[in-house]
């Protein structure tokens, strides 16, 4: 019984280890079918010479001319391309024949020079260790073309396109890629006239905390990475400490014993334009103006300001609701479709307005979230409930809605506070009426 044992642990054994080599071996011959016959891998690619462009990749992935940090999306684009070009025969012949207009490039510090279509379009002739040989480009081409058979011409028109610029063009342009290893542990914003916070992503919150009833957004580091991306150079200018003229405002990134500001300074007081000065570093740019949001943004623009929180929403197929004003009252289904539908025995409602009301209270399409919130006071709290609002009791939460001018207030009683939106249509005013017309 023992040997019987010990021969099936040995059976188990060879044939697991049978699929794993089969399991290794398929997993490796895929990959190597994937760049069979490619000239070069994209990770291989570490130097670049084209018109007037010397460039080195180092190894943080950054790409550089000299002193000057080149376009990393740009290069990754070239990068992609230059490895999808895969060699299908090599041909004898007279170079001539085959680049009537060629476009070198040198790769690794070997030399390649892009030639012609062959005859049936279906690929191009390259030059490369002394040979000529036929390729294609694997993958898609980024333009759309009705003719199949120019589809070739499209990818290879595409590598021409990528190549021909000049260094004066190939700048990084996105602040963010300087600083390969930005400590993003914690961030400290200040600008001119408002209050200091600071946001830490190591524990998702911001300082100051959300007032009661608020929770931040799930992920505030993916929200501030978004607006990080979008913070964009319009030229490197030589750092000067004359550049400081006025300062708007700055942000403190922090990590450890790691930290980096950067400074944003108005350029003069009959300029709009900007520079954002990293006085450690000795670097400054001047900036695109639209980008900057990031520097004036507060601690809200990191809060999930809905009307229900997220904790107390329900998913639904059919949710009964009741509305009241004074001494009317009605009460419905909202029936979950696109748009929202309601069914009322005792009552017509505009639907349409409706939809426009439970925007607000869902918060869906452009009301995804609310201008602004705040603490709702106890004589706010009084001045509510003694007055003639519109009611909604929907998900246990006690919703109000309060008009203003330019302004609605939803006010969320069972929370405790207000969600603030800038209102232009004037001919929705949220009272009873708007929404239910009840039968005679």
């Amino acid at each position: 019984m023992k040997k019987n044992l010990y021969l099936l642990g040995i059976l188990a054994a060879l044939l697991f280890g049978t699929y794993v080599f089969q399991e290794v071996r398929m997993s490796k011959n895929f990959e190597e079918s994937l760049t069979k016959d490619h000239l070069v891998k994209s990770s291989d690619i570490l130097k670049l010479k084209f018109n007037d462009v010397e460039a080195v990749k180092k190894e943080n992935g950054q790409w550089w001319a000299g002193d000057k940090l080149l376009s990393h999306n740009t290069f990754n684009q070239l990068q992609k391309k230059l490895s999808m070009i895969k060699k299908i025969k090599d041909i004898e012949g007279d170079e001539k024949n085959f680049f009537t207009n060629p476009f070198p490039v040198e790769v690794n510090g070997e030399l390649w020079e892009i030639g012609d279509l062959t005859l049936d379009r279906q690929g191009f002739y390259i030059y490369r260790n002394d040979k000529i040989m036929v390729a294609i480009m694997e993958g898609d081409s980024q333009e759309m073309t009705e003719d199949p058979n120019g589809l070739e011409e499209k990818k290879l028109n595409d590598l021409k396109g990528t190549l021909d610029v000049g260094l004066a063009t190939l700048g990084e342009t996105q602040l963010f890629r300087y600083y390969p290893k930005l400590p993003l542990g914690s961030v400290t914003i200040e600008s001119d006239g408002r209050p200091t916070y600071s946001l830490d992503f190591l524990n998702n919150r911001t300082i100051p905390q959300p007032i009661k009833g608020i929770q931040v957004v799930p992920q505030i580091l993916q929200k501030f990475n978004s607006l990080v991306t979008q913070v964009t150079i319009k030229q490197e200018v030589p750092f000067d400490e004359n550049l400081k003229f006025f300062k708007v405002a700055q942000i403190i990134f922090k990590r450890d014993q790691e930290e980096v500001l950067w400074e944003l300074w108005l350029k003069s007081d009959n300029s709009a334009d900007s520079y954002i000065v990293d006085a450690k570093m000795k670097k400054a740019w001047l900036m695109v103006g639209g980008s900057l949001r990031l520097f004036f943004l507060g601690p809200q623009d990191y809060w999930d300001k809905k009307v229900i929180p997220h904790s107390a929403f329900q998913r639904f197929n059919r949710l009964p609701v009741t509305l009241s004003q004074g001494s009317r009252q009605l009460q419905f289904d909202v029936i979950n479709r696109e748009p929202l539908d309601f069914e009322t025995p005792n009552g017509k409602i505009d639907r349409e307005k409706m939809n426009i009301l439970f925007q607000y209270l869902f918060n869906l399409s452009e009301k995804d979230q609310a201008d602004r919130v705040s603490q709702l006071s106890s004589s706010e709290r009084k001045e509510i409930l003694t007055g003639n609002f519109l009611h909604a009791n929907v998900m246990g939460q006690d919703i109000v809605f309060w008009r203003k001018l330019q302004e609605l207030i939803v006010v969320n009683l069972t929370q405790g506070f207000k969600a603030h939106f800038l209102v232009k249509d004037e001919s929705f005013r949220a009272n009873f009426e708007d929404v239910i017309k009840l039968s005679k």
